[in-house]
């Protein structure tokens, strides 16, 4: 039986109330170093810390264009299939149907399974909309003061629920109106 990382020398069990969850059973150091112990001293693990930092905000900058170009892109398909009745000579519909970029999946959205290709369109939309939102740090600056930075973390946490909460709504029902037309 293991308690607070030791091995019991009782083969019976006790019951969790009394047992000493005290510091002295404890073997097991909790603090979780930031950077590999390689690192021999504090500036070694900052260079560490920064260059990690920097690799991931290059990432999530990847990430949130990747994520801004699959959303233009399934937003056009989206109001194409919704629209394309309604507004036949409008700038976008003609745009949309000439486009090179488009014309596969546009042939999927004419076929027999148009219902299920836009329902598929729909939902890349309403992913790449909440992985967009989710991956907007941007606006963290490295030479922001410590509380600054814990504010931005709290709202960017708050704007990562609200991303994820539209993203459930959204899931039955993407928001593409007609009175919003694709940019040209």
């Amino acid at each position: 039986m293991v308690i607070s990382g030791k091995v019991s020398k009782i083969n019976a069990k006790i019951p969790v109330s009394k047992v000493d969850h005290g510091k002295k059973n404890c073997d097991v150091d909790l603090q979780v170093p930031v950077s590999p112990s390689s690192s021999e001293s504090l500036e070694d693990e900052v260079i560490a810390l920064r260059a990690r930092n920097k690799v991931l905000l290059e990432a999530l900058k990847g990430v949130n264009e990747s994520a801004t170009a699959l959303k233009k892109k399934h937003f056009d398909l989206v109001w194409f299939a919704r629209n394309r009745y309604r507004y036949p000579n409008h700038g976008a519909s003609k745009r949309i149907q000439e486009s090179e970029e488009h014309r596969e999946d546009l042939d999927l959205l004419k076929s027999d399974d148009g219902d299920y290709h836009h329902g598929f369109q729909a939902g890349v939309l309403a992913a790449s909309r909440m992985f967009q939102e989710q991956s907007d740090i941007l606006h963290v600056n490295d030479q922001d003061e410590e509380e600054k930075l814990m504010a931005n973390s709290i709202k960017h946490r708050e704007k990562v629920e609200e991303s994820k909460t539209k993203f459930e709504r959204r899931r039955s029902l993407p928001q593409v109106e007609a009175g919003e037309f694709p940019e040209n």
